[in-house]
């Protein structure tokens, strides 16, 4: 007897144990159905490729960036809206994120006063590395950093850079450029030395001009660039983001899939631009005198750069 109801017994708070584990699911899974769906505003590069770019004019499908496919997992986990602000230029986006009239600011530099007052999401979730684009037959004339001190350099006007990278360019001749093709034109006429850019904007812009095959990039950077997503420290929503998108940057496949999909998005570029009649550059502009104010000199560092026609796409 005594045998039989210790076996009830043991049955019994067996079921029970399974009962409340499994009506605390149920609530846990009906929280999250029952979750009221909210608007999840985001702001970005507007003219940035692959970290954020537009149609022009812009429309509402016409956004695309390398972060969309884990911004819309969060976003469907989570029961928010996207919707990405982009009818602002860039500088008045990220004042609104400060404001907390936008929530989320997907590309943004470390120890930078533009993003002053924006809460950090680490770890950074990909590299932006700054690197030196050259005619092939001029390779061996850079070494180092120093080696492109004494040179001519030119850069695009639409690139984004950290503080730091803004202020060791102060140490180099370098004149920026709105448009690609000048700068291009110059460098196969001899007036400038070198083209210094982010790795994969550049890239974005060759491959457009049909001139990638044509041009070597420096294998090593010549300095990182971390990109963080940030949140506004104003936002109605900045104590769920700070816990739940923290955690899920913090997940190794979340930067993962960042990765892949930036090489997706740079091979589809190379794919699509396959045929594009490269310009004939012939130009008689001549590159304005620069007088940058020197700071201290920075201890060297190799530069290795890749020869043209052996690169394949980005693996």
């Amino acid at each position: 007897m005594i045998k039989h109801l210790k076996t009830f017994l043991f049955f019994l708070l067996g079921a029970i144990l399974f009962i409340n584990t499994v009506s605390a699911q149920m609530v846990e899974l009906k929280k999250e159905k029952n979750r009221i769906q909210q608007e999840l505003k985001i702001a970005a590069f507007l003219d940035y490729p692959p970290f954020g770019h537009y149609a022009d004019p812009p429309y509402r499908d016409s956004f695309s960036t390398v972060f969309d496919p884990i911004i819309r997992q969060y976003a469907e986990k989570q029961n928010f809206e996207v919707n990405y602000i982009i009818t602002k230029n860039y500088s008045t986006l990220v004042r609104d994120v400060r404001r907390g009239e936008i929530d989320m600011l997907l590309g943004m530099y470390h120890e930078t006063p533009m993003y002053m007052g924006l809460e950090y999401v680490f770890p950074a979730a990909v590299n932006n590395p700054i690197v030196a684009i050259m005619l092939p037959q001029r390779i061996s004339e850079v070494k180092s950093r120093a080696d492109l001190k004494k040179l001519q350099g030119a850069m695009s006007s639409h690139e984004h850079l950290s503080e730091h990278v803004a202020q060791q360019l102060k140490q180099y001749n370098v004149k920026k450029f709105d448009k690609t093709l000048d700068m291009y034109e110059l460098l196969f006429a001899g007036k400038v030395d070198y083209i210094i850019g982010s790795r994969y904007f550049s890239m974005i812009e060759a491959m457009k001009l049909g001139i990638y095959d044509k041009i070597s990039f420096s294998k090593q950077a010549i300095w990182d660039m971390p990109l963080f997503i940030g949140i506004s420290k104003m936002s109605p929503h900045k104590k769920f983001l700070s816990k739940t998108f923290t955690a899920f940057m913090e997940r190794p496949e979340t930067r993962k899939k960042i990765e892949q999909t930036l090489i997706d998005m740079v091979n589809k570029v190379q794919k699509d631009t396959v045929g594009v009649v490269p310009p004939s550059f012939s130009s008689d502009k001549k590159l304005p005198d620069i007088n940058e104010t020197a700071i201290q000199e920075q201890p060297n560092t190799m530069i290795m750069v890749v020869p043209p026609g052996k690169r394949n796409n980005l693996k």
